[in-house]
């Protein structure tokens, strides 16, 4: 009979492990490799353009990514997604062009950057080897696409850089107690930092709730 009952108990225990994880990728073509990966880790996921509903993503386990190109990012209905998406627990990845509005949310003044482009560049990256960069050298190199720039001073105190260029371009960040983070588009296209912070990021999901500190 107890061997029944742990049987019975392993069985459900098996199948509370086998449920995916939820992620929705908003994106307007530039998060679709993303989302294939995130189906490799085992995830379901939702995608779509601007904007996805917040409903489902009460469960602090679930997975929400902002990767757009400029121009869809100056939308009020990102910031409402983003303020709901904050207080239901889900973990926001913003990607790209997303970094600039969702740091303004969290309190990053609102600047002219979207006049600031540089061209691609192949960038002297310092990392501080905690969160999303966690495991990488302390210094490494990373090509930058061409694109709009944030710089890591216009961050709030919200926020820890975790990865910076050399002239000052926020490479990556995470808020200090909410699942947020920031992440420049050269990171994903990375094919060597790119696996080591999407595995970073599946371990603060699974171990700390999607949160860097």
């Amino acid at each position: 009979m107890a061997r029944t009952d742990r049987n019975q108990v392993e069985h459900r225990h098996s199948r509370v492990q086998a449920r995916p994880r939820k992620a929705t990728v908003v994106h307007d073509g530039a998060g679709f490799q993303l989302a294939a990966d995130l189906r490799l880790y085992g995830f379901e996921v939702a995608e779509g353009p601007l904007l996805s509903s917040s409903a489902a993503h009460g469960d602090p386990g679930s997975l929400a990514v902002i990767a757009t190109r400029p121009g869809a990012t100056r939308n009020e209905r990102l910031r409402e997604w983003t303020h709901q998406l904050c207080w239901r627990g889900a973990t926001l990845l913003a990607v790209g062009a997303a970094v600039g509005p969702v740091a303004e949310f969290f309190g990053a003044p609102r600047t002219i950057l979207s006049e600031q482009h540089v061209g691609g560049r192949l960038a002297n990256i310092g990392s501080a080897r905690q969160g999303l960069f966690s495991g990488l050298p302390a210094e490494f190199r990373l090509a930058l696409p061409a694109g709009k720039r944030f710089p890591t001073s216009e961050l709030s105190s919200e926020f820890g850089a975790t990865g910076w260029s050399q002239d000052g371009e926020l490479i990556a960040a995470s808020h200090v107690f909410r699942p947020v983070h920031l992440l420049h588009a050269g990171v994903l296209e990375s094919g060597e930092v790119r696996p080591i912070v999407l595995k970073n990021l599946l371990r603060l999901l699974r171990e700390k709730g999607g949160r860097a500190f």
